[in-house]
């Protein structure tokens, strides 16, 4: 026995390869869109992290460098240029008023705050770190 296609079954059989061959690239395409949105967004995210790690390692070596420095004094807030993710950085020295457990007035405190700004879609976003030191710990004594 032999089966012999008719050519209506041959036009039919075409009809369903170009159908599956549609379905294929369709759902391809689908898939192909979500991952290119699942990247960007991790793109996004990967941006994001990184600028908040080199802000807070450009906080703390801001923090460091004031914390050592031997002839630290009050002054005016020093303000930054932005920096290649747009964050501006002030530093301020003020002298500060502590008292110890007794009441008694601690000597020549100063207080050091850094704070980064920069912009988001939300809005100004910032970021602010703060130290006490004594003004003359690094001082030398001749």
């Amino acid at each position: 026995m032999q089966l012999t296609l008719t050519s209506r079954s041959r036009q039919h059989a075409r009809g369903f390869i170009l159908l599956e061959a549609i379905m294929a690239v369709s759902i391809l395409s689908v898939i192909a869109v979500s991952l290119t949105v699942a990247i960007d967004k991790l793109g996004a995210v990967a941006m994001q992290s990184q600028r908040e790690m080199a802000m807070m390692r450009n906080l703390e070596t801001l923090l460091t460098w004031n914390l050592r420095d031997p002839n630290i004094e009050p002054r005016s807030p020093v303000t930054s240029p932005p920096d290649a993710y747009g964050v501006v950085y002030e530093s301020v020295v003020e002298e500060l008023e502590l008292y110890n457990q007794d009441d008694a007035v601690l000597p020549e405190m100063l207080r050091i705050q850094i704070r980064a700004v920069w912009q988001e879609p939300s809005g100004m976003q910032e970021q602010v770190v703060e130290t006490y030191r004594y003004a003359r710990l690094y001082r030398n004594t001749q």
